[in-house]
């Protein structure tokens, strides 16, 4: 092979390499522009009451260290008013309130598959994942648009609780949902603000 033959080889496989890349690039750019959907939410304070097992307590940092009934560890400050932190024991059960932030995210279903969703989560071993950042499924059981009041219970069971939506953006979420619908929540854990021994 010639030296001016392995130039024009060079320069159509040069060529074909330069066509190929640019007959990419609008794909690489299109996929790049994807970007995902955010989650609108809106986020209610709440006050919980435990049994759960004491992992550890330390009276210098005033911190608590403690495994509720699902799984999910947490680790929180304990409020200065609470005075006997010194009589909790690690590794035993006590009784713990703090504060919490609950967020509920758009909506993930709604109406009547909604409730088929609810009947398929029950008895059903939550993901660990979904256990370690607080995350869980409502559905919804009440809306009370003249008092401006939500009511969801666990897509697991539990207790009913009711928020009150005391803002606007909470006051137009109410407006879109209707009983029986799924919503994603989140906890955010703030505060013990009450801890004794469990009886």
């Amino acid at each position: 092979m010639t030296i001016r033959s392995m130039k024009m080889t060079a320069g159509a496989s040069l060529f074909a390499a330069v066509l190929a890349i640019g007959a990419s690039l609008p794909e690489r750019q299109a996929s790049a522009q994807v970007r995902p959907v955010p989650r609108e939410g809106v986020a209610f304070n709440d006050v919980v009451t435990q049994r759960v097992k004491i992992e550890s307590a330390d009276t210098e940092s005033r911190t608590v260290a403690f495994t509720l009934p699902n799984g999910q560890l947490l680790i929180l400050p304990v409020a200065d008013s609470v005075k006997n932190l010194d009589a909790i024991d690690d590794g035993s059960m006590a009784t713990v309130t703090y504060s919490e932030v609950v967020t509920m995210l758009n909506l993930r279903q709604k109406g009547p598959g909604s409730q088929l969703a609810r009947k398929d989560q029950m008895g059903q071993t939550p993901n660990q994942t979904d256990v370690e950042a607080g995350r869980f499924t409502l559905t919804v059981v009440g809306v009370d648009l003249t008092k401006n009041m939500v009511s969801v219970i666990d897509g697991r069971g539990g207790p009913v609780r009711t928020y009150k939506a005391n803002s606007i953006a909470k006051q137009d979420m109410l407006k879109k949902i209707k009983v029986g619908d799924v919503v994603i929540g989140m906890t955010t854990p703030l505060m013990i603000t009450s801890i004794s021994p469990a009886r």
